[in-house]
């Protein structure tokens, strides 16, 4: 009976991961994990097959299975303390905002930028001397630059434009921080810098960040509760990535 509900478990997390499939998204953070609970939902409805596996190779199954859950939750709890560090209040928080972009739609927003640019708007509110770098080129299914939506989209909910900077030219997490760096510092702007993004990338922008020249600190927001759990071991895969290849 335990078995059963465990598999039942296993193949409605697999499902949910797999859940953005339906909206045309797809990348590995959601598919290493649903093949983790396929394989353990599996074990739960057929445990008499697995049996019959030879001593070695079951072994090498834990293992491997252990290790990548060791190392996955080592780094998402970077991930968490990444996206906790908040900018200290008041007259210690920084002065510049670097919102990080993402896909832009028909020349407006996706959810996910649109929830950036939230975060954004909501510390340039509550920090009228602070400004803005809106980061974020243009890839071939997007008429305009992402830091020109961003920018549109900031002044249409009442931010001066004056506050807003653009940089257009990234197509990446690196490039994103890069040359937001080189416009903070060609622009004499504070390089203490709070970054705008979903709380998932605040760690890799962090670590983009500072590699920059940068100190950076989190207003991060909540990802779209689907593209949540797949977004976030998305993130842990990059990051494994980005210390494998330096």
């Amino acid at each position: 009976m335990l078995l059963s509900v465990l598999g039942i478990l296993s193949l409605l997390g697999a499902a949910y991961f797999l859940l953005p499939l339906t909206i045309g998204v797809c990348h590995i953070g959601m598919f290493w994990p649903a093949a983790l609970l396929l394989l353990a939902a599996a074990r739960c409805f057929f445990p008499g097959f697995f049996r019959r596996f030879p001593k070695w190779l079951k072994a090498v199954l834990i293992s491997g299975v252990s290790l990548v859950l060791a190392v996955a939750v080592a780094v998402l709890g970077a991930m968490g303390a990444a996206a906790l560090n908040r900018p200290a209040p008041d007259e210690d928080a920084p002065q510049t905002v670097v919102l990080l972009g993402c896909q832009v739609y028909h020349g407006r927003p996706s959810l996910m930028l649109q929830g950036r640019i939230q975060a954004a708007y909501d510390y340039l509110i509550t920090h009228p001397d602070a400004v803005c770098v809106a980061s974020g080129g243009m890839d071939d299914s997007e008429p305009i630059t992402e830091a020109q939506c961003i920018r549109d989209t900031l002044v249409s909910m009442g931010i001066d434009p004056g506050r807003i900077y653009m940089e257009d030219r990234s197509r990446s997490t690196e490039e994103n921080l890069a040359f937001s760096a080189e416009l903070i510092r060609a622009n004499g702007l504070s390089a203490d810098v709070a970054i705008a993004s979903d709380n998932f990338h605040q760690l890799r922008g962090a670590i983009w960040a500072e590699r920059s020249g940068l100190t950076p600190y989190a207003i991060g927001c909540a990802s779209p509760w689907f593209l949540t759990a797949g977004y976030w071991t998305r993130e842990t895969a990059a990051l494994l990535y980005m210390v494998v290849t330096g």
